[in-house]
């Protein structure tokens, strides 16, 4: 299926590109949007090969099983590295208040 194919290629790209870029950027918003969409439509084309499951889908559906559990590890490190970024953000975002409210003191 080329267009699985295809869908699978983007999906890896968006989350390559997601993985460097830093969490605070206003682009990632929007690569996470574009892999809840390509993801959505992955299933989809996966749920018509599942409805009518014949013999010569099943190397078809194997690599592609393995292939979601491959996704499935990767989004859930990614997600893992962001929620780190955020935090060290948020961490130096609150620092920076302090010395500011310091310095208004004076």
């Amino acid at each position: 299926m080329e267009s699985l194919d295809k869908l699978n290629q983007e999906i890896t790209q968006v989350m390559q590109r997601l993985e460097q870029l830093p969490a605070e950027q206003e682009d990632a918003d929007e690569l996470v949007s574009n892999l809840l969409d390509l993801v959505g439509k992955r299933q989809l084309l996966l749920d018509e090969v599942l409805a009518s499951p014949k013999e010569e889908d099943r190397a078809l559906l194997q690599s592609q099983l393995e292939l979601t559990s491959s996704f499935t590890k990767q989004a859930v490190s990614l997600l893992k590295h962001r929620q780190e970024l955020l935090h060290v953000g948020r961490k130096s975002q609150r620092q920076l208040n302090v010395y500011k409210s310091i310095d208004a003191e004076r």
